[in-house]
């Protein structure tokens, strides 16, 4: 078995950005940061810095829609459809 990296090409609004899968102790991290939620951050602001840490610029997703980062945020932590 070999395992690799797994990396989403993102084409977002004519631009592509590389946003890699977070290991198990970047999503641990993650939650440990929502679930520690204060005033100095909210839930997207954690959400901003999870996906700048992924690979992708928190410039780009300050100018996403909600539905598009739902969907960006679904395909990194492998969320299924129901």
């Amino acid at each position: 078995m070999k395992l690799v990296r797994t990396v989403i090409e993102a084409e977002i609004y004519g631009n592509t950005y590389s946003i890699k899968k977070p290991t198990y102790k970047e999503v641990e991290e993650y939650r440990e940061e929502l679930m520690k939620e204060n005033q100095s951050n909210t839930a997207a602001e954690i959400m901003c810095n999870f996906l700048d840490k992924m690979g992708l610029p928190k410039e780009v997703f300050s100018q996403l829609e909600i539905a598009h980062v739902s969907e960006i945020m679904d395909a990194v932590l492998d969320a299924k459809k129901k």
